[in-house]
């Protein structure tokens, strides 16, 4: 199978108000993240993975390596590998796409074993 509709795919809750429904191949996972406000994405880094983001809808105040920024529909940021980023909600809903290079399969539904080493708090 290489397409799926993101409807038909399990949504998990990681933090509180915080869902995410994940899709990975073998170099790159994507997920769909929904923030129900309030919601805040601990300071966190991922020193595995390059991370992008796609608004789709909504508003969230994401900060980067001390560069706190306001995203909407049609932003696009990217988070590199090692950066201190962490966000949260403005209001009502969001939904954003981030892309991980290489994939962190950790974000898939079912996954055993212990995540990627992470620091800061990682999320």
């Amino acid at each position: 199978m290489y397409a799926v509709n993101w409807k038909d795919l399990p949504e998990t809750e990681g933090l509180p108000n915080n869902f995410r429904a994940a899709v990975a191949g073998w170099e790159m996972g994507v997920n769909r993240i929904r923030w129900v406000h309030p919601t805040a994405l601990p300071e966190h880094v991922h020193d595995d993975a390059e991370q992008s983001i796609m608004m789709i809808e909504g508003k969230i105040q994401f900060t980067i390596d001390g560069h706190e920024m306001e995203l909407s529909a049609g932003d696009v940021a990217i988070v590199p590998r090692g950066a201190v980023h962490s966000g949260h909600s403005i209001e009502g809903e969001a939904v954003f796409i981030e892309v991980f290079a290489p994939a962190r399969y950790e974000n898939l539904t079912g996954f055993l074993g212990e995540p990627a080493r992470a620091t800061a708090g990682e999320a």
